[in-house]
Order: structure tokens, then sequence, then C-alpha cells
């Protein structure tokens, strides 16, 4: 009877043992992944108010839970940085923090926000705000907001929101279309939106706009004259307008195909950064980047990260 009930021993043993192993293999690697940022980020928003052609005041808002202790929230950018001013709330109540930037290799900017430790569970809101310039450039007679955007780890919420001051008309190209546009007395205002984003997500964002031709404010027989002449050579020259509008497009898509060359003859020589070829091609990083999408989505090229840039090479074949 004893060796039987230690041979039962030895089973329920290596049961013990087995689902030892499968707790090991299947449950701990789940919550290591929940882990493996020290914080989560629930939601991100980035608000872009356009002041002139040459200074948008911009403010991030994120909010994130706690996995384990710190005390600092880091975030780089590639723009100048003037005017910080940060606010932090930890569950609910508003705590005093320090907010510095500090500029690192690459042109990149790093801005420090600490705060009193959090633990575990914590919920905390970051509000930071700070004046920049670069993002709005001047193309073919036009402004044009440019920004990038690529995440290291997921986020619950993405949101983005452009005010565009008045007196100015937003054109084309717009880049993604935005999920909603507002229009009011004083701006007009885009907005995005992005539910569950994983790390290594990327965001282009593209918006042009011009300064609007004002009416006058009177209309005098002049006036009237003038717009009945204005008519009159509307209707006159519809057709050749329309002729010249298709063979803009057409310009447009030769263009794009020359890009696609200049950056194949770029790469004949061998690799590059990317950043190398924004400054061979002289066109603005959002561009290169959207560029470099498209010919890598065709199989012509390909990214490979390194650092905090892509080395760009063509595919092999």
């Amino acid at each position: 009877m004893s060796s039987v009930k230690n041979k039962k021993s030895g089973r329920r043993k290596s049961v013990i043992i087995i689902i030892g192993i499968l707790f090991s293999v299947f449950l701990i690697p789940l919550v290591s992944s929940q882990n493996e940022y020290e914080y989560n980020i629930e939601s991100y928003s980035l608000y872009f108010d356009i002041l002139n052609e040459n200074s948008i005041k911009e403010t991030i808002e994120v909010v994130l839970t706690a996995n384990q202790p710190f005390n600092r929230y880091v975030f780089y950018t590639e723009y100048p940085v003037n005017n910080l001013d940060a606010i932090v709330d930890i569950n609910g109540n508003t705590l005093t923090s320090n907010v510095t930037a500090e500029k690192i290799t690459g042109g990149i900017t790093a801005v420090y926000v600490t705060f009193p430790e959090v633990t575990k569970g914590d919920q905390i809101k970051i509000r930071i705000s700070f004046l920049t310039s670069g993002i709005v450039q001047e193309v073919n007679g036009k402004q044009q907001f440019a920004y990038y955007v690529r995440f290291n780890q997921p986020v619950g919420v993405f949101y983005v929101r452009l005010f565009v001051p008045r007196g100015y008309a937003v054109l084309s190209p717009i880049i993604p279309s935005p999920n909603k546009v507002e229009s009011s007395a004083n701006r007009m205002v885009l907005e995005w939106k992005k539910i569950q984003v994983n790390a290594g997500d990327e965001f282009y964002f593209i918006v042009g706009f011009s300064e609007e031709i004002q009416p006058p404010k009177k209309t005098s027989p002049l006036w009237m004259v003038v717009i009945f002449i204005s008519a009159f050579v509307g209707g006159f020259f519809g057709g050749i307008l329309y002729k010249e509008h298709k063979e803009r497009k057409s310009i447009k898509r030769e263009i794009l195909k020359s890009d696609e060359e200049r950056v194949v003859e770029i790469l004949k020589e061998g690799p590059i950064l990317q950043s190398e070829l924004v400054k061979r091609l002289g066109v603005s990083k959002a561009k290169i980047s959207i560029l470099l999408r498209e010919m890598e989505e065709k199989g012509l090229i390909e990214r490979i990260r390194e650092g905090r840039s892509y080395r760009i090479q063509l595919r092999e074949r």
C-alpha cells in the first residue's frame, strides 16, 4: 500500500510541476507584457494653434497609468522650444512640477517634466505647452503645416487638433482626411482621432492654407461692371482653364515620378540615412517620409531602423 501511495504522490508532484511550467510559459509573459513599460499611455493629444507663419503654440496632453514608480516624463521634438510651461495632475491633485529642455544629438530637443514620485496604479495627467517654429513652411506660394509623430509604445486614444486662424483658407493637400472640421468667426478647426495605436505606428499630418481674398465691403457701380466682365471672361475661358487644370494634374504626377527617380539614383550610390536624404533632395521631412513610405509599399526600397532615424536602401531583387 505504501508503495502505491508513493506512486500516486509522485504523479501528483509531476502534475504540479507541469502546471507550474504552463504557468511560467503562459501567465508570466502576460504579466511581463503588461509591465513592459513603466506606464501605460491612456490618451495622447496634440493641439497646434497657428499664431502666424513663423510661430505656433503647441500643447501636449497625455494621460498615463503607472506600472511602477517613476517621477519624470520625457518627450522629444525636432523643433525649437520656447516659453515652456507644464501642469501635472496626479490622482486628481494638481502638484508642482519642473520642466526643462535640453538639446541632444541630431538636432533633437528633449523636454523633461519632473514631479513627485508616483506608484503603481496612479493616474497622471500632464499638460505641456510651448511656442515653436518650423512646422509651417511656404510651398508653391502657400503655407503648409507638416508634422510627423511616431509612437514607441501603445496608446489608447490619439487625438490631434489644428487651429487655423481667421483670414486663411484651408487648401489641399490635407493628409490624412480629418475626422471633423469646424468653422467659427475666429478660426477653422481640423480634428483627427485614432483608437488603439500600436507601438511603431507613424502618423503624418500635412495641411495647406493661404490667405483668403477679402471681398469689397460695399458694392459700387464700378464693382458691378468688374463682376460682369469677370463672369463673361470666366465663361469664355472656362474650357481653357479646365484643360490647364488637367495638365497641372499630369505635371504633378510627373513630379512625383521624378522624386522617386531621384531617390533611386541616390540609393544606387549606396544606403543613406533618411535625414541625409532630406538634405540631398531639399524637401520637407514630412514629404520625404510620405514619399519613402509609398516607395516601400511599392517594393522599391527598404527602411531599416538605425537609432532615431532610418537607413534607406534599394530592395534586392
